[in-house]
């Protein structure tokens, strides 16, 4: 019976609460919605990376040879492995970049995978989707290829459609290919193409017809071992005892690698989305504050009618928990939505493949998660109304702060925060140290915050506004506009924003009386309850702060990485051929229209042995050693460094000189053309494995690719070099180059500056002079980094926005409680003559002022963030848009307006006779 009444009165209290009820449930549910969408999208994105790994990795062991690929007799040991039973498959691939246009940009190539039909895959094949019975080894031969739906889904084909795919180089062609193919069959977007965008299926056998008398260097080799770990462990050790030149990975390491990064992006997301609960919180503790004000009456009469403060208690918190249940159902519900709408955007801006996750206990997690922070947050509220004593409301006198609540507020308060970070920490999969840190960080550095923003409230809420002018106030005036006249030297932005200030404080003075009766009542209004006025202004702050901060940053980082291209990148269009084909462009370069300025490379790749002697097999695996990880980057750019080379026609007069600086030893010249000596980049001797081995006079035993020959060099100079000059590689005569080409037949690399109106006339006049040239048309690569930029800003801002909802849902409770305490204020008001369009205009001037000012505080706060950033992380300056600056300060002052119009347009047309009936 007694528990039927409390819920009854409980349930009957939120429906007559009306607007206020609605407010707070709001407030959860946007909390709960964050945590709840951002946990839905983190696990789609864990599943992505980490449910079908041995189909990503591409078997057991993936093993890697991008500095000097697998030939024919590499493959050998793996067949030898097979035979002995250690492996139970493998299969070589080729992976190259292709495009469907030969003037395609680069935001346009999508992956072209070379494969064996007859061994790929050495795991379950992906989902075939047309035809469904279909499978590699019958669709991929001749002209047929095998496409991702991310194929057609970005370039519009279907099956049976054929096309032409311009291949870019690699090191079995030395040139660019071009294949006409028909679509054979679609898979879905699993395994190996999960994350690698759109992508391609076509037959080695098909591939080689590109350059027949050159044999097939494979890039990558998948292994089976039957989901044997222990073996797949002893045969990645096989392999790189074997092969120190290639980087292995087991499936479980892929999968390690996989948690880790999915791990940092779901703490990421779940303390977002605790940020934006945290501010929902500060919003449930104000919107308790008016539903118990509202009833003081009724609690004084609870209380003499022989309830208990533990009856008081249980009943609020009925009421709290259901406000929490209904908000949390709300905000679980909306949240599904919303993960699958970011979903969507994921898969579409980052083309990557996740499935749909509906976690049943995330979506109940949501609405405990609501109930909990209704309980947590509400407690405060709720035992001060307990706490409510009888006479003071018959009576209608204050309630006054006694020693005793001032001590009751600062329990509560610090039981709140112990709550609140014990539900952090389960949030963050009891992560203890990660959950301390970001509640009590998050607390700490709003509560300095709050200083400035006391100080700035104290200071509002003091400003004078005079009869008439008067020489103190216009010394003010003075003071302000020469200080904000400094300011804008240093912070043009914010400086102009305070002069615009002083300006409108000059012009006060000059307005009719009722209009500065209605600005001084705004201004004192803001002192009046300075600890909701700051908490308002926090709220506030962080969305703003948040948004602020990814929309300039990300401008930034787009300008200056815009300028970077348009300082280096001097050329539009890159053209890879071989020495036959270069030698036929090189008599015909006049006949190619648009073509204003070139620069010429000509390179090869080959494998390192030794250094002085020592094989540079047992430096790599003494720096491997010390670092735990065989496949560290230092150990693979000391092999790009040792196993590249760039050639120059020395005999003819050709030396390294343009963008090449020679920091000791000494330059090539003529007399080198028919030596073995090289140039060696400065950036290598700094690599750990590397250091105190390397010196002038060191001498390098190289193999060429196809392992026909070895030759050895000696390091005369050191080099430094800027641009595009040098690839980085070691510089060294022609002649040695072609002779570590396979076929003798080096890569020649062009970097061409074309007029962008004749680039197709151009590129069609190369082909038909060399033929099958490879093309990479950078003329929109700015346009590129800038639509990637743009996603992740997107991305961010959708994530910040909800912290910035919350806020204003913060502005919505704090309106609605200054109203209910006014009420009497405003009913003497009316009755002097007041309308309500001067009191709501009071309203709104002393909301816009409280959110314009603290915009305007986050926004400074931002400026001094990029100085920072700019200084010690990406060291170049970091500018401020005014645009956005401007844009959000008085977004934030027009938001609030809005929103402070919305709730009191009612309680300003209250009547005086309802207010001051009894007065």
């Amino acid at each position: 019976m007694k528990a039927s009444l409390y819920f009854k009165y409980a349930w009957r209290s939120l429906l007559r609460g009306g607007q206020r009820s609605v407010l707070a449930i709001l407030c959860i549910a946007v909390g709960v919605l964050a945590i709840v969408s951002l946990e839905l999208v983190g696990q789609m994105i864990n599943l992505a990376f980490t449910s079908n790994v041995r189909e990503a990795n591409g078997g057991d062991v993936a093993v890697a040879a991008y500095v000097h690929p697998f030939n024919n007799t590499d493959l050998a040991f793996f067949e030898r492995l097979k035979e002995q039973g250690e492996i139970s498959a493998y299969t070589p691939v080729i992976t190259a970049r292709a495009s469907t246009r030969l003037s395609a940009s680069i935001g346009e190539a999508f992956s072209l995978i070379v494969i064996d039909p007859q061994t790929f895959p050495v795991v379950p094949s992906p989902t075939f989707l047309q035809p469904t019975d279909g499978s590699f080894a019958r669709l991929v031969q001749g002209q047929q290829v095998v496409v991702t739906k991310n194929f057609l889904d970005q370039y519009h084909y279907k099956v049976g459609d054929s096309l032409t795919i311009y291949v870019s180089p690699d090191s079995s062609t030395g040139t660019g290919s071009i294949f006409h193919v028909t679509i054979a069959g679609v898979i879905a977007d699993e395994g190996l193409a999960a994350t690698a965008g759109s992508t391609m299926y076509l037959s080695a056998a098909t591939y080689q017809t590109a350059a027949p008398d050159q044999p097939l260097l494979y890039d990558s080799i998948y292994i089976s071992t039957n989901n044997d770990q222990a073996r797949a462990d002893q045969v990645a050790k096989a392999v790189q005892n074997q092969f120190y030149y290639a980087s292995t990975q087991t499936a479980t390491d892929a999968l390690k690698a996989d948690e880790q990064q999915v791990d940092y992006i779901r703490k990421f997301l779940e303390i977002a989305g605790l940020l934006a609960l945290l501010i929902g919180g500060v919003g449930i503790v104000h919107t308790m504050q008016v539903l118990l004000l509202r009833r003081r009456t009724e609690i004084a009469m609870l209380k003499t009618t022989g309830y208990r403060r533990r009856d008081l208690y249980l009943l609020f918190g009925l009421e709290a928990g259901l406000l929490g249940l209904v908000g949390g159902v709300i905000g679980s519900a909306i949240g599904l939505g919303v993960s699958l709408l970011a979903r969507g955007l994921i898969m579409h801006l980052f083309m990557l493949n996740l499935p749909v996750s509906f976690d049943p206990l995330i979506l109940v997690g949501g609405v405990l998660i609501g109930l909990g922070t209704a309980l947590i947050f509400g407690l405060m509220p709720i035992v001060q109304a307990a706490n409510i004593r009888p006479l003071s409301v018959i009576r209608d006198l204050p309630e006054g702060f006694r020693p005793g609540s001032y001590a009751l507020t600062a329990g509560l308060l610090l039981l709140l925060s112990l709550l609140f970070c014990g539900m952090a920490i389960v949030v963050l999969n009891n992560n203890v140290g990660l959950g301390i840190g970001v509640v009590y960080g998050t607390f700490i550095f709003l509560g300095l915050l709050s200083l400035f923003f006391v100080l700035a409230v104290i200071v509002i809420s003091l400003l004078p506004v005079p009869e008439r002018l008067n020489i103190g106030f216009l010394a003010l005036i003075v003071v302000a506009l020469v200080i904000a006249g400094l300011i804008t030297l240093v912070l043009p932005v914010f400086g102009s924003l305070l002069l615009l200030a002083a300006v409108a404080g000059l012009v006060v003075v000059f307005l009719p009386a009722t209009w500065k009766a209605n600005i001084k009542m705004a201004l004192r209004n803001i002192g009046r309850q300075r600890a909701r006025t700051t908490t308002t202004m926090l709220a506030l702050f962080v969305g703003i702060f948040t948004v602020g901060l990814i929309l300039i940053l990300g401008q930034d980082l787009r300008d200056a990485i815009n300028s970077s291209l348009a300082r280096i990148v001097s050329f539009n269009v890159i053209v890879t051929a071989n020495d036959r084909q270069a030698q036929q462009l090189e008599a015909q370069w006049s006949s190619v229209p648009g073509v204003q300025n070139r620069q010429h490379l000509i390179i090869t790749s080959c494998l390192p042995l030794t250094i002085d002697g020592v094989p540079l097999q047992t430096l790599l695996r003494q720096n491997a050693t010390a670092s735990s990880n065989p496949n560290n980057f230092e150990n693979q750019a000391a092999l790009f460094y040792l196993g590249s080379l760039q050639g120059y026609d020395l005999a003819h007069g050709q030396v390294p000189s343009q963008e090449v600086t020679v920091v000791q030893g000494r330059n090539l010249s003529a007399a080198d053309a028919a030596s073995d000596n090289v140039l060696l980049p400065q950036a290598a001797l700094q690599l750990a494995p590397l250091k105190n081995h390397l010196h002038l006079g060191s001498k390098l035993t190289l193999v060429s690719q196809d392992g026909k020959l070895v030759r050895t060099v000696t390091v005369v100079g050191i080099y430094r070099s800027q641009g595009f000059a040098s690839s980085g590689a070691m510089l060294a005569s022609l002649d040695l180059v072609r002779a570590l080409s396979p076929g003798g037949q080096a890569t020649n690399i062009y970097y061409l500056k074309i007029d962008p109106a004749q680039l197709g006339k151009a590129l069609d006049r190369m082909q038909a002079i060399a033929g099958a040239i490879s093309v990479t048309n950078l003329a929109n690569l700015g346009d590129y980094v800038n639509q990637f930029l743009s996603y992740i800003i997107l991305t961010l801002s959708a994530i910040a926005s909800l912290s910035l909802f919350a806020g204003i849902v913060i502005i919505a409770n704090a309106v609605g409680l200054a109203m209910l305490e006014r009420r009497r204020e405003l009913g003497i008001l009316k009755a002097v003559g007041y309308t309500s369009r001067s009191i709501l205009g009071e309203v709104l001037l002393e909301n816009g002022t409280v959110a314009g000012v603290g915009a305007f505080l986050a926004m400074l706060l931002v400026s001094l963030a990029l100085s920072l950033l700019g200084h010690f992380v990406f060291n170049f300056n970091l500018g401020t848009s005014e645009i956005i600056v401007l844009a959000l300060i008085v977004g934030a002052a027009v938001l609030s307006m809005a929103v402070a119009a919305l709730v009191a347009w009612g309680a300003v047309r209250v009547r005086p006779l309802e207010v001051l009936r009894y007065e």
